[in-house]
């Protein structure tokens, strides 16, 4: 492999690409290079690839923690993978990687390998993708007197793609209060709005985040609390 050559950067697109020994180009193309999920979800790495046309793919895999000099392992291979991965490849050089039950350690670098019939006609896609694993959250104050609004926040430590979320209270879902983004807006707060709260994204239900209390403090007891400081 003589020469590399990265493109410009592309939306949610990476493109690595050299002039390999055999006179032609190969490609790694992943659809994202970084990749946000929720800790206990299934999440799906995707792109596509070329190679030099005089050679023949023998094996194609995903690895992390590449060493030079030192042939990477097949990641569905690793003890903490095993049962967790499956890869795809189909006729059109599309390739995936399916991890389920996603974990916090699973935050490495995700390359895709590719293996010829010729000893060194072998190449892995870099950087490759990153993966970001996050717990749902919820930022709200413990207590609110009546009257007033509280907000709350349904937080994440990386950015979900196109995340639609649901609020719950006491285990049931909530439909008539105003959900903005990731925000539940309680305007004038009464003793009905104490409770437990807590959110999940749409199509991963089974992934709550932990609940939170909300305490709703009368009015008149506020009030006697104030004249007896």
């Amino acid at each position: 492999m003589r020469s590399l050559r990265t493109a410009p950067p592309l939306p949610l697109v990476f493109l690595l690409m050299t002039a390999g020994a055999f006179g032609t180009e190969w490609s790694v193309k992943y659809n994202q290079q970084e990749i946000c999920a929720l800790n206990g979800s299934t999440v799906f790495m995707n792109g596509t690839f070329t190679h030099p046309e005089n050679l023949t793919v023998t094996e194609t895999f995903w690895i992390i923690h590449p060493v030079e000099g030192v042939e990477p392992t097949d990641l569905s291979k690793e003890s903490n993978y095993s049962g967790r991965v499956e890869f795809f490849t189909d006729d059109q050089k599309h390739f995936s990687l399916k991890l389920s039950d996603v974990m916090k350690k699973d935050e490495h670098q995700f390359r895709f390998r590719i293996i010829t019939n010729v000893e060194k006609g072998r190449w892995a896609g870099e950087p490759g993708v990153q993966l970001r694993v996050t717990e749902l959250h919820v930022d709200a104050p413990q207590e609110v007197t009546e009257g007033q609004k509280a907000d709350l926040t349904c937080k994440t430590t990386c950015s979900l793609t196109d995340p639609t979320f649901i609020w719950y209270k006491n285990g049931r879902p909530l439909t008539t209060k105003t959900i903005k983004n990731n925000e539940l807006h309680l305007q004038m707060v009464s003793s009905e709005d104490a409770g437990s709260y807590s959110c999940v994204v749409g199509g991963s239900q089974h992934l709550r985040s932990t609940a939170h209390s909300l305490r709703v403090r009368c009015e008149f007891n506020a009030f006697f609390a104030f004249l007896r400081s």
